[in-house]
C-alpha cells in the first residue's frame, strides 16, 4: 500500500527523519513527531509507560466517526492505537501527507491525513561486511508536581471550621501525604542491537530490541520485546525487486487503574494506609469502618491497596509483515508491475484479579468483600493485497508517469470476556463478538511535467466498504494538483538568493467509512447477558434485543483546497513551506432522535451534518552556524487552524445541539456540538460573582440577566471556547562543536481552553460526607468556598495555554576507537523538562480538555550509550 508518494512533488508533504542526537526518550514510534510538522498536532499519552499519545492531522475532519490519521508501516496500514507495538529505533522517516492531493491515493481511510513510517534498510551501498548498533538507556523519572491538597494539621483547623460532623466522629492520629503512597521514581532501560550488511544483490537488517520501564505509580511496568528483518534481494539483472518486512512485538504490561489518583487526592491524611481488622478483612490496608465494625460501602477504597493488592496484566503479541515484488518488465522497462502483499497479526490477552477480603471488594457494587477475576482475550487479522502497473516515460522535455491498480482489505477480530469469583464461578455470563470487514479498491494517477518546472497531477480512487449497504457502498474520490518551480525559471536563473521556490495549488476528496459499528447499515441483535435475562422457572434465558440502524448510511466526504509554498533562500541556509487549506466535510456521521416505533432505538447515528476547517501552516529551517568545527540548526513550525460546524441535524438553531465532553458519570457533558461554533465548545452555567469578584456559591447568571441557583440545561450558555487549539507551534535546535552536541525540543498550543473537573468536584460539604466519611480538599475550595460540588459552571473553565520543553540532550561522539567504522557516544538526556503556562491544574495537555486527575507525565533523566562497530 505505497504507492511512490515520493514522487508526487505537487501535494502537501513533509518527510521528518528523527534526529538520532537529539531524540530524548523516544518509548513510542509517536513521540520522534512531537512539535516537529506543520499541521499536525500529537497528544503524548499518559505517565503509563507504552501509552499511545492522540495525533491529529489538521484537527481532523469528522465528529463522531474516527479522527485519527492512517498510518502505513512499510506498506501495511495499521490503527494509530496500535503503532506503540513499533521499535522507535527501527523508522528511518515519516512522511506526512495532509492535503487531498497527497492522501486521494489512500481514498477512504485517509481523510485525516496519512503517516508513511518507513522503517531502516540493509546496505545499498554494495558494501558486505556486516555492521553492528547498539544503544542503551537507563532512565529514572518522578512526578514533579502534586495537586496542592491540604496538610493533616491543614485539614484538621479546616475540618474543626466546616465540616458538619457529629461530635462522636473522630479524625485519625496520623498525617499522610497519599499522594507520596501511590508514586515512586520509575527506572527503566531500553537496549537496542542491530545487524546491517549485504549478501550479493541482497541487503538486509536484522535488529532486536528490549525495554522495560516502571511507571511513577506503584506496580505499574511496561516491557517490551521488539525484533525485525528486513530483506531487499533483486533478481534478473535488477529486474525484479523484492522487498521483505516482518517485525514481531511481545508487549507485556502490568496496567494500574488511574482511580486511584484520584482517590489519593481525596483521601483523609489523617488516617493511615495500614491497619489490622478481625478476620483478615481488608488484608492489613484501612478501611473505612461504620459504627457496627462493618466495612462503608459508599466510601472510596484504600488507593494503596488498590494498587499493591490488584493482579493486572495486559499481553499483546504482534506481527507486520508485507513482501512486495516490484518487476521491471524486460525489453519494456518503462513499465512496472508491483504487487504487495501484507499483514497485520494482533493477540492480546487480559486479567484483572483482586483477592478476597481486599479492600475494593467492599465498595461501590463489591460489598461482600468477594474478590473477582476478569479475563479478557481478543484476536485480530489483518489482511491486504494490492496490485498496480506503473508507466514512466521521459520525452525529450516531457515527462509522463501513469499508474492504475487495485487493492483488497479483511479485517477480521474475534474476542471473549468472563468475570467469576475467586472460585471460578461466573459473576457475569460471558460475552464473545466476532466481526469483519472488507474494502475493495480500484485507483488511478497521473503525474505530467514539463522541465520538471511546470508539474500537473490527477488522481481517482473509487473504495467500496462492507460497512455500508450496496446502493451506498462505492465512493469515488478525485482529486488534481498543479506546481510551478519558480527558481527554474529564466528570470531567476542568475539569482544567487533564491535556492528553491515552488508554487503548489491542488484540489480532491477523500471519504471516512470508519463509523464504529461493522453493520450500521444491518438489523442487528445483542445477546442481554445479565442486563435483560427473562426468568422462567428457576432457569435465567438470555434474550436478544435488536439494535437501530440506518440502511441508507454512506461515507463522510470531505474536499479540501491548498495552496502552498516550498522555498529556500541562501542555498537553503533558510528553508521551509507554508500552507493555506480549506476543508469542507459532508454527510458528517451524528446522532438524532428518530420518532417513536420508526427504529428500534430512539437515537440513531447517521449522515446529517457539515463541517468547515481552514487553517495557516508555516513551517521554517534556519543554519545560522555552518563552519569546520560549528553548526547550528533551527527548525520551527506554526499552524492555525479553525473548524466550524455549518450543519447538524435538520434545524440550525441554538436548541440543536449534540452534548460531548463527558466529565465521568450520567449527564456529566460539559460540551457540545453546535452549529456555527468550533467543536467540542464548552456549554456551562454563568458563574455570579459578588463586587469583590468572589465566586456565589450555587449563583449563575440566565440569559436575561437575573440569578438563579437552577442547574438545568436551560440556563447554560454557549461559551464559545473550546478544547480544540486554534494554534500550536514546536520549537527544536541543535547546536554542535567538533564531537560535542546539545539539543533541544519543545512544543505549544495556544487559545484553547481546559475545565478543571477535579477542582469542580471539590466542596465543602466533602471534608464530611453524609456516608459518614471524611475526605480531603484542594487548597482553593478554601478560597471560593463552595458548599456542594460545582460541576457545571464557567469558574473552573481556564485558559489552557502551554509551552513545553520536552527535552534537552547533550552528547560526545567518540570516533574512530579501533579503525574507521567504530565511533561511541555517550549523552545525557532530561525528558518533560518543564511546562509553562498558567493552567491552575498538573498539566493542560490534554486531549478533551476535560482535567480528570491525569496520570501526568514524568521528569525523566536518562544517561544513554550508542556504539557502531
Amino acid at each position: 500500500m505505497e504507492y511512490n508518494i515520493e514522487g508526487d512533488v505537487t501535494g502537501s508533504l513533509l518527510t521528518v527523519k528523527p534526529d538520532e542526537l537529539n531524540k530524548g526518550k523516544q518509548l513510542t514510534a509517536e513521540d520522534a513527531l512531537v512539535g516537529k510538522v506543520a499541521g499536525v498536532n500529537i497528544v503524548p499519552g499518559s505517565g503509563a509507560p507504552g501509552s499511545g499519545g492522540t495525533i491529529r492531522i489538521r484537527m481532523g475532519a469528522s465528529l463522531s466517526a474516527d479522527n485519527d490519521p492512517l498510518i502505513v508501516i512499510d506498506g501495511v496500514p495499521v490503527s494509530n492505537a496500535s503503532i506503540s507495538s513499533i521499535n522507535p529505533n527501527d523508522i528511518a522517516s515519516f512522511t506526512v501527507l495532509k492535503d487531498a492531493s497527497a492522501t486521494a491515493i489512500y481514498g477512504s481511510r485517509a481523510s485525516n491525513g496519512v503517516i508513511i513510517i518507513t522503517t531502516k534498510k540493509g546496505n545499498t551501498d554494495g558494501v558486505s561486511r556486516p555492521s553492528f548498533s547498539y544503544s542503551a538507556n537507563v532512565t529514572v523519572g518522578n512526578v514533579y508536581k502534586k495537586l496542592d491538597v491540604l496538610s493533616a494539621s491543614e485539614y484538621r483547623e479546616a475540618f474543626a471550621k466546616y465540616a458538619n460532623a457529629p461530635e462522636a466522629f473522630k479524625l485519625g492520629d496520623v498525617n499522610t501525604d497519599w499522594q507520596d503512597e501511590i508514586y515512586r521514581v520509575a527506572m527503566g532501560t531500553d537496549h537496542n542491537l542491530s545487524m546491517t550488511g549485504a549478501l550479493k544483490n541482497m541487503p538486509y537488517r536484522v535488529s532486536v530490541g528490549y525495554t522495560n520501564q516502571n511507571g511513577t505509580l506503584k506496580n505499574n511496568n511496561y516491557q517490551r520485546l521488539n525484533a525485525s528483518i528486513g530483506l531487499s534481494p533483486k533478481f534478473f539483472d535488477k529486474h525484479l525487486s523484492v522487498d521483505i518486512n516482518i517485525k514481531g512485538s511481545i508487549e507485556d504490561e502490568k496496567p494500574v487503574s488511574t482511580s486511584v489518583i484520584g482517590s489519593a487526592v481525596g483521601f483523609d491524611p489523617t488516617r493511615p494506609v495500614y491497619q489490622n481488622y478481625d478476620g483478615n478483612v481488608g488484608l492489613g490496608y484501612y478501611m473505612w469502618m461504620g459504627v457496627s465494625n462493618t466495612p462503608i460501602t459508599l466510601a472510596a477504597s484504600n488507593p494503596v491497596s488498590d494498587l499493591e493488592l490488584a493482579d493486572k496484566q495486559n499481553k499483546t503479541k504482534r506481527s507486520i509483515g508485507n513482501i512486495a515484488l516490484d518487476y521491471k518488465i524486460h525489453g519494456f522497462e518503462d513499465f512496472r508491475l508491483n504487487l504487495n502483499m501484507g499483514y497485520d497479526f494482533l493477540t492480546e490477552d487480559k486479567h484483572d484479579n483482586m483477592p478476597d477480603l481486599a479492600p475494593a471488594m467492599y465498595t461501590g457494587n463489591e460489598q461482600d468483600g468477594t474478590g473477582k477475576r476478569y479475563t479478557y482475550h481478543n484476536d485480530k487479522r489483518n489482511t491486504l493485497l494490492d496490485f498496480y502497473a506503473n508507466y514512466a516515460k521521459d520525452f525529450n522535455d516531457h515527462n509522463l508517469n501513469a499508474m492504475a491498480g487495485y487493492g483488497w482489505q479483511r479485517f477480521w477480530y474475534k474476542n471473549h470476556d468472563t468475570t467469576t469469583d475467586t472460585k471460578g464461578e461466573d459473576l457475569t455470563s460471558p460475552k464473545h463478538e466476532e466481526a469483519e470487514l472488507y474494502l475493495l479498491s480500484f485507483y488511478g494517477r497521473l503525474n505530467y511535467s514539463w522541465k520538471q518546472r511546470y508539474m500537473l497531477t490527477a488522481t481517482l480512487r473509487a473504495d467500496a466498504s462492507s460497512r455500508f449497504s450496496p446502493e451506498t457502498r462505492w465512493g469515488y474520490f478525485p482529486s488534481v494538483a498543479a506546481a510551478w518551480r519558480v527558481n527554474d525559471e529564466a528570470f531567476l536563473a542568475d539569482n544567487k538568493v533564491v535556492s528553491d521556490l515552488k508554487l503548489r495549488l491542488s484540489y480532491g476528496q477523500t471519504g471516512q467509512q470508519s463509523i464504529g459499528s461493522y453493520y450500521q447499515h444491518l438489523s442487528t441483535y445483542t445477546a442481554s447477558y445479565d442486563e435483560s435475562r427473562y426468568l422462567f422457572g428457576n432457569k435465567w434465558y438470555t434474550t436478544y434485543r435488536p439494535n437501530g440502524y440506518d440502511p441508507n448510511i454512506k461515507w463522510e466526504t470531505t474536499e479540501t483546497y491548498n495552496i502552498g509554498i516550498d522555498y529556500g533562500f541562501l542555498n537553503n541556509r533558510i528553508s521551509g513551506t507554508i500552507d493555506y487549506y480549506w476543508r469542507n466535510t459532508k454527510d458528517l456521521l451524528n446522532d438524532i432522535f428518530v420518532p417513536a416505533g420508526s427504529n428500534f432505538t430512539n437515537r440513531i447515528e447517521t449522515n446529517i451534518g457539515d463541517m468547515e476547517s481552514k487553517g495557516l501552516e508555516i513551517g521554517v529551517n534556519l543554519v545560522p552556524i555552518q563552519t569546520k568545527d560549528w553548526e547550528w540548526n533551527i527548525s520551527g513550525n506554526f499552524t492555525w487552524n479553525a473548524s466550524k460546524i455549518t450543519k447538524l441535524n435538520t434545524i440550525d438553531n441554538e436548541s440543536n445541539y449534540v452534548k460531548t465532553g463527558n466529565a465521568g458519570g450520567t449527564g456529566r457533558y460539559l460540551q457540545v456540538h453546535m452549529v456555527g461554533e468550533t467543536p467540542n465548545t464548552y456549554y456551562l452555567l454563568k458563574q455570579a460573582y459578588d463586587e469583590n469578584g468572589q465566586p456565589l456559591d450555587g449563583k449563575y447568571i440566565v440569559k436575561d440577566g437575573s440569578i438563579t441557583s437552577s442547574e438545568e440545561d436551560s440556563n447554560k450558555y454557549v461559551t464559545g471556547k473550546s478544547s480544540k487549539a486554534p494554534y500550536y507551534c514546536g520549537l527544536s535546535t541543535r547546536l554542535s562543536y567538533k564531537n560535542w552536541d546539545l539539543g533541544i525540543n519543545g512544543h505549544g498550543s495556544f487559545g484553547f481552553y481546559v475545565y478543571n473537573y477535579v477542582a469542580a468536584s471539590n466542596s465543602l460539604d466533602a471534608l464530611y460526607g453524609s456516608n459518614g466519611v471524611s475526605s480531603n480538599i484542594l487548597r482553593s475550595t478554601l478560597e471560593n468556598k463552595f458548599t456542594q460540588d460545582r460541576q457545571f459552571t464557567d469558574h473552573f473553565l481556564e485558559r489552557g495555554n502551554f509551552f513545553r520543553i520536552d527535552n534537552i540532550t547533550i552528547g560526545h561522539t567518540f570516533n574512530k576507537l579501533w579503525n574507521d567504522g567504530t565511533s561511541l557516544r555517550l549523552s545525557f538526556a532530561v525528558q518533560n523538562v518543564c511546562t509553562l503556562s498558567g493552567y491552575s491544574g498538573l498539566d493542560p495537555e490534554l486531549y478533551d480538555g476535560i482535567d480528570k486527575n491525569i496520570y501526568q507525565r514524568p521528569r525523566t533523566f536518562m544517561l544513554g550509550v550508542n556504539l557502531n562497530f
